[in-house]
């Protein structure tokens, strides 16, 4: 297997060096405490991998092999109060074409945050520019945190990527949530009436490149109704409006509402999705007219009290009217334990049953390391 080893190692000198020298020239009087005599101040190293043994039957083969699913280094660098950047590191392996069995490193994540001063009713307001975060996948992460057992549901049905060339406006609504219910939950949108993200991308994902002249519009809001007595509750809407990544340009419409809790017990989400095209281009018909596609998706995950066990469950399903209307409907259940902070191992089922194919299942032990 090859690894492309000066891929990582030389972006993450040369980010670690940059990222010194902006902050070495931006340190005042009343901005002290950004001291650059260090080469690391400042800067938080961290990484998430995925690792698996896996058994089953896909439509056209048995499975029976370790593997790692995923892994990520990232690397943030806090320049000032008002600066701050990431550089993340995608680690996969190569399953298809003359390169499989590859070991494969591409971006994920680079981008410069820019921190605002509040505007009212919007608060902690940020900018990033670069290669960024689209506004719902991240978001739906912080609910359904097991993204080690599979991709979620619009990214695995390819309708919306987690990050893209570009630029995403966020923040909160009305403050900070200062509940006294529920003090054991972190939550990673604490705005006290929701929070919002909306931005401009290329729209072929961060794997791809830009191969139209078109560019993608999407934003998601989402409403906390009942911050001071049921502050997990939230509700979402999320709108995308641009073409999808081919020469031809066809359409890509697409609209998602979800609603969601998040509590000591458990945590849940569902979600309807409808739209048009896919963020690919690939979504189309003999003509190469966008089709129409919809689904829905529910994902339960109840905490055993006293331990650092859960229970998830999930179901999707999605209809691709492409040729007829192809459905699958995709079952998931499994049992967690969490052995540090987010680290988990985890004992899943995944069955997938698609029109005109066999059906498919994989039974895994998956670990996911966070540091």
């Amino acid at each position: 297997m090859k690894f492309r080893t000066a891929s990582f190692y030389v972006p993450l000198i040369l980010f670690t060096l940059f990222s010194n020298d902006i902050q070495a020239q931006n340190i005042t009087a009343t901005d002290q405490k950004y001291d650059s005599t260090s080469f690391f101040h400042n800067t938080t190293i961290g990484g998430q991998w995925f690792m698996a043994y896996q058994y089953g039957e896909s439509s056209t083969d048995t499975i029976n092999s370790f593997t790692i699913k995923r892994a990520t280094l990232t690397v943030k660098q806090k320049i000032s109060k008002i600066f701050e950047a990431r550089f993340t590191q995608d680690i996969t392996l190569d399953n298809e074409g003359s390169d499989a069995g590859n070991i494969e490193m591409r971006l994920k994540y680079c981008y410069l945050k820019t921190n605002l001063p509040d505007a009212g009713f919007i608060t902690s307001p940020n900018i990033e520019f670069g290669l960024v975060h689209r506004p719902w996948v991240d978001f739906e992460e912080k609910i359904n945190r097991y993204r080690v057992q599979g991709a979620l549901f619009l990214d695995r049905n390819k309708i919306i990527s987690s990050a893209d060339f570009g630029v995403t406006l966020g923040g909160l609504l009305g403050g900070k949530l200062e509940s006294k219910s529920d003090k054991k939950i972190n939550y990673a949108y604490p705005g006290k009436y929701g929070s919002f993200s909306i931005g401009v991308y290329n729209g072929g994902g961060y794997f791809a490149t830009e191969k139209n002249l078109n560019k993608i519009i999407e934003g998601r809001l989402t409403i906390r109704p009942l911050p001071n007595v049921l502050p997990g509750l939230q509700f979402s809407y999320l709108q995308s409006y641009g073409k999808g990544n081919l020469v031809s340009s066809p359409d890509y419409i697409n609209s998602l509402g979800a609603l969601s809790f998040e509590s000591n017990y458990f945590n849940a989400i569902a979600q309807y999705y409808q739209g048009k095209g896919n963020y690919l281009g690939d979504y189309v018909d003999s003509l190469g007219q966008s089709t129409k596609n919809n689904g829905y998706s529910f994902f339960l995950e109840l905490k055993i009290p006293k331990t650092k066990a859960s229970l998830i469950g999930r179901y999707d399903d999605f209809t691709q009217n492409l040729y007829g209307n192809k459905v699958s409907k995709r079952y998931i259940a499994g049992i967690s334990y969490f052995f540090f902070e987010n680290s988990k191992i985890i004992l899943d089922v995944d069955y997938l049953k698609k029109t005109g194919s066999p059906d498919c299942w994989l039974g895994e032990v998956a670990v996911e390391v966070c540091f």
